[in-house]
């Protein structure tokens, strides 16, 4: 929980006060700072995209090799995004706001899906069961026994 203390500009208004989060789901409360009550409260939801760094800023570790000496890799903008048919974890350029391109980290730290999620009301608090949601994972147990690369998939907790 986050505090400010605040002097009012205008003493002789009433004693209202405007909170906004801003964004794709955003949202607003009016509160009487006179009677200020806990049960009044801003809810969002903080997405984030899971980006292969070197596309989006070209710069990479100096003891990195790069993959690929193609130039355009540095400036393509790839992020982990889902087909809707396949339900394949893939690559792709980023598209703000696209919903197969965004994830939440769980309390739990797990990634969640949020295109493969029913969208809610981001005024109304609404837990999401973590049964229902799917998490990025991998396809298979390679890359833990034997060292060989595995394909990103989606899959239930």
């Amino acid at each position: 929980m986050t505090s400010l203390d605040y002097a009012w500009d205008e003493p002789v208004l009433p004693p209202f006060i405007m909170l906004t989060v801003k964004g794709a789901g955003s949202s607003e409360v009016v509160c009487c700072m006179n009677d200020f009550q806990d049960a009044k409260q801003l809810y969002y939801e903080n997405f984030i995209y899971i980006a292969a760094t070197y596309t989006f800023s070209g710069l990479q570790e100096p003891s990195v090799r790069p993959v690929t000496s193609n130039k355009d890799a540095a400036n393509a903008e790839l992020v982990l995004d889902v087909s809707p048919k396949t339900q394949r974890v893939l690559l792709k350029k980023k598209e703000p706001g696209k919903r197969s391109q965004l994830w939440r980290m769980t309390d739990t730290g797990m990634l969640c899906h949020e295109g493969s999620s029913v969208p809610h009301n981001p005024h109304k608090p609404s837990p999401r069961s973590e049964d229902s949601s799917m998490i990025l994972d991998i396809a298979g147990l390679a890359a833990v026994t034997d060292n060989r690369y595995e394909p990103l998939m989606l899959r239930r907790p």
